[in-house]
């Protein structure tokens, strides 16, 4: 197996005063109980060489520093599902707690057997739990975890928190050490060496804790410049300002690009940053739906060859939770009839590229499907499809287009697709939405991107007659 990591950011703000064992506020992330901030999970690279890992659900049960068994889920504790496979180049929020100062030595985690993974199998025949899955074919099934719970050692003596100071925590987790692929078996092991290390981290005095991207849920209680959004995670408190920018709004039916276009029931996704005073502020709110009538059904598409009637894809998402009834992680067929198809403004200049048919799909598009009357759990009857960001994960190699680049070493599911898509090619820019590209990892604008480098990539994926480009709006360079 490759070199490959997920980093998993655990953010506390530490309360003055003995709090240890104090109510959190649930899954009810900001505005809540005073001196309180969320957890955050964020995915920086992609698992093991000859494996397409397209949904990874890991469900965390318990999470506590010691020596001191401070819970850092809610109590009472709330279990939180998140999908590594998902978090290539952005973070996701668990839970909110208050934590005692004092010097902690190590964090425990816990999870719950058989983490549900879905992935194609481009190399032998593999079992996973039990589920023999043939060379080419796309599998499900919970992953044998030979060890549910590990506690790892912060460096040297510990961290100390200090009361009122709000403090970071990294989780590192290597993936070639966490999944094992012996005898063509693939495991699950939190226990061993190497496969998980914790230090703690601090952002640049002033600035925000975390950015969190691309967060797809529900509104409610619109008022006064703040709302609150359901996702299948948990529910936040969002509060806008005058820098808050609100976008496809107009596609509503509201021309006026303010808080007012803000209504009940409406579907969104936002880019918000936390703050360490545990307050989320939207930078971004982008329209999706003003209802949730017909769910929408986000996934990774994985196989074209049955346009123009039908597609295949893995649903990663379900916008109302679990409003089905296809499930998470597993292969749905789109039936398409007539089905409009658009593009999702999530960059704010696709000028000279199209999503306007089936003519324009490849394998390896995130699109978000709205899901029409008489869906099944296998086939979904698509009302329309729309092209969202693809997390793909590479090796850079070609800069001298700077700033945009070209990369290969792609995912297997993309090499072996028909057609195949062996290297694509990344625009960065100024101009995307919200500030220009993002970079992160080791890279910090684009003349840091180097060839032979692993990177990972967010962005809309265009087919663009046959030379598949993608938009950049996040860059993470992993090494």
């Amino acid at each position: 197996m490759s070199d490959r990591r997920v980093r998993a950011f655990v953010l506390l703000l530490v309360a003055a005063g003995v709090l240890a064992g104090c109510g959190g506020s649930g899954t009810h992330f900001g505005g809540g109980q005073a001196n309180t901030v969320p957890v955050t999970v964020s995915m920086t690279d992609t698992p093991p060489a000859g494996v397409s890992v397209l949904s990874f659900q890991v469900t965390i049960t318990d999470a506590r520093l010691n020596p001191w068994n401070v819970e850092l889920l809610a109590a009472p504790v709330t279990p939180v599902t998140v999908d590594l496979a998902r978090l290539q180049t952005e973070s996701s929020l668990l839970s909110a707690v208050n934590v005692a100062p004092g010097t902690y030595t190590s964090l425990a985690l816990t999870i719950a057997p058989n983490p549900s993974l879905t992935f194609q199998n481009n190399g032998a025949p593999l079992t996973v739990g039990g589920v023999l899955c043939a060379t080419g074919a796309i599998c499900k099934a919970g992953l044998t975890t030979a060890n549910d719970s590990q506690s790892v050692s912060f460096p040297g003596a510990g961290i100390t928190l200090a009361g009122s100071t709000p403090a970071a925590l990294l989780i590192d987790a290597n993936l070639s050490d966490l999944l094992s692929n012996a005898a063509n078996t693939i495991s699950m092991d939190l226990s061993v060496n190497g496969a998980l290390a914790a230090s703690q981290i601090a952002p640049a005095q002033g600035a925000p804790f975390e950015a969190l991207e691309d967060v797809v849920g529900v509104v409610s209680a619109p008022a006064n410049g703040a709302f609150m959004l359901q996702t299948a995670l948990a529910k936040y408190n969002i509060t806008t300002n005058s820098s808050t920018k609100f976008l496809n709004f107009s596609s509503g039916g509201c021309g006026s690009a303010s808080f007012t276009c803000i209504t009940a029931s409406q579907i969104v996704s936002v880019n918000m940053s936390l703050q360490s005073n545990n307050t989320l502020i939207a930078t971004d709110i982008f329209f999706e739906d003003n209802s949730t009538a017909l769910p929408e059904i986000e996934g990774v598409v994985v196989a074209t060859g049955g346009l123009p009637a039908q597609f295949s894809m893995v649903v990663l998402q379900e916008t109302p939770a679990a409003s089905g009834p296809a499930v998470v992680g597993s292969q749905v067929t789109v039936a398409l009839n007539a089905t409009p198809f658009a593009v999702d403004n999530l960059v704010g200049n696709t000028t000279g590229f199209s999503f306007a048919s089936t003519a324009d799909m490849i394998v390896g598009q995130e699109v978000s499907v709205q899901q029409g009357a008489g869906s099944t759990a296998s086939v979904i009857q698509a009302s329309r499809v729309l092209l969202r960001s693809s997390r793909i994960t590479g090796t850079v190699a070609i800069t001298a287009t700077s700033p945009n680049f070209t990369m290969n070493g792609l995912p297997p599911f993309l090499q072996n697709a028909s057609p195949a898509t062996t290297q694509i090619v990344f625009e960065t820019s100024t101009t995307f939405t919200p500030n220009g590209t993002e970079f992160g990892g080791t890279a910090a604008n684009d003349s840091q991107i180097f060839v032979g480098r692993s990177i990972s990539v967010r962005g809309q994926l265009f087919a663009n007659s046959g030379n598949p480009k993608l938009l950049a709006t996040r860059v993470v360079q992993n090494n």
